[in-house]
């Protein structure tokens, strides 16, 4: 068992007291709860505004588009001018869409709310992650392996309770609080952050540079394309993942004839670790994101459980998982922590592939627990992994990026449930569902393998 990481822990200390972390923590939560409130609020809307399955699926699409290409354009933003400016202004966007959720009552105002509500929140993480890296730069300190856990935890917990909160505005106050909620939690977070983080440091000419505007329009073009290609899956518009290739394509191309690109392909090209902990991010999230929701569909559908029992089932993951976050922020390994969480993912996707409608409850409970590490403990090692490969120059772009894969396999597995599944959950759907993610775990586990970088830590 690795010894807990005590290098310079009372500086650490010091440093990052609750102060700098709780607005950082509360900022981060914001975008996956965003995320997961929809999903049990989603059906009244629709059937308070009288639309369709059809179309309130943009309320969840929207944001997943909008925060995927904020992510990294945030990023990069924060480390030109400053993540202290960048956190935030994302959190005074997402208090301008809970503000609106006083008002707003039609279908494609709320898109538009979502809209707003996805680029506040993706900008508030990149610039999160880049405001603790310049901490601990400017103090001469290693990584923080605390603060990085609660980041994760914040993360992981707000997925939990994301749902559930939900539910209750549903049932008390009306889902307009799934809007509303974001005004006091993102002003208490500026007024926190205003208060108590250190100032942006000064920029030279060639930090703050020129914003890289064609990179971001290829960019954002083919993350538009691919994952409206990937939301499709049943019927797959295959003009679309030609049109996200071709631009991907026209990308790198532009990206090494900049002279400060948005992207910096060079440096990814060469930077193989990086490259492999992205990979880890998306087929991880694929397995989490699979799993978690086609679980929840069928423990209701096949098993006849409730809302609230398959939601407690459902907190075996994450709940388990935040726990492990904080035990995991404790050591500096990673290699050990990636490989628990993709063998778990291996384990509990064998289990998919076996389970019946008929299994006793507590094979459920073992079932979520399998995920539990993939959820907590590959959470904070990738998050450390991604801290210490990318240049602390880039490092607001690369955490924006890293966001972006988690949201490509998220897609993925939801249209891998929609191709499975089509429009009833049954025991043979969920079996197909866990061979692919068993050979998704298997990718998690290669990339793993692959990364020699890790043999440093």
């Amino acid at each position: 068992m690795p010894k807990p990481a005590v290098p310079d822990a009372d500086a650490q200390r010091r440093a990052f007291g609750w102060r700098f972390v709780a607005p950082l923590c509360l900022g981060s939560a914001l975008n996956p709860i965003n995320s997961t409130m929809v999903a049990t609020a989603v059906v009244s809307i629709g059937r308070d505004l009288e639309v369709g399955a059809d179309r309130t699926v943009w309320l969840i699409s929207v944001l997943y588009l909008t925060s995927a290409i904020s992510q990294p354009v945030s990023g990069q933003l924060a480390d030109r001018i400053g993540p202290r400016k960048v956190f935030v202004a994302g959190s005074v966007l997402v208090a301008l869409g809970g503000f609106g959720g006083i008002f707003v009552r039609d279908l494609w105002g709320l898109v538009a709310l979502r809209a707003v509500l996805g680029a506040g929140t993706g900008a508030v993480y990149p610039a999160a992650m880049a405001m603790v890296r310049q901490r601990a730069d400017s103090l001469g300190l290693p990584p923080p392996n605390r603060v990085l856990g609660l980041l994760s935890t914040a993360s992981l917990t707000t997925l939990t309770i994301g749902p559930l909160l939900a539910g209750l505005f549903v049932e008390s106050i009306g889902w307009p609080w799934i809007f509303i909620i974001n005004l006091p939690i993102a002003l208490l977070s500026v007024f926190m952050v205003m208060r108590f983080a250190p100032r942006d440091g000064a920029r030279s000419p060639g930090e703050r540079g020129r914003l890289d505007s064609g990179g971001i329009v290829l960019f954002s073009g083919a993350i538009v394309a691919l994952l409206v290609f990937l939301m499709n899956l049943s019927s797959p518009p295959w003009w679309l993942l030609v049109l996200a290739v071709g631009l991907v394509g026209g990308l790198i191309g532009y990206e090494r004839r900049h002279l400060a690109p948005f992207i910096d392909v060079r440096m990814l090209s060469s930077n193989a670790p990086l490259l492999l902990t992205y990979v880890r991010v998306v087929f991880g999230f694929v397995v989490l994101y699979g799993a978690m929701f086609s679980l929840s569909q069928w423990f209701e559908e096949s098993r006849g459980l409730s809302a609230s029992e398959s939601g407690l089932l459902l907190l075996l993951i994450f709940g388990v998982g935040a726990m492990l976050s904080l035990i995991g922020a404790r050591y500096t390994v990673i290699r050990p922590p990636l490989l628990i969480g993709a063998i778990g993912m291996l384990v509990g996707a064998a289990m998919m592939v076996v389970v019946t409608g008929s299994s006793p409850i507590w094979v459920y409970g073992l079932l979520c627990l399998a995920f539990a590490p993939s959820a907590g403990l590959a959470g904070i090692a990738n998050q450390l992994a991604i801290y210490i490969q990318a240049p602390p120059a880039q490092i607001g772009m690369a955490s924006g990026l890293s966001r972006s894969a988690q949201y490509i396999g998220a897609i993925i597995g939801s249209g891998v449930i929609a191709l499975a599944f089509g429009s009833q959950a049954t025991d043979a759907g969920l079996h197909l569902i866990g061979w692919i993610l068993a050979g998704a775990a298997v990718l998690v586990i290669a990339a793993t393998l692959l990364d020699r970088s890790l043999d440093q830590r």
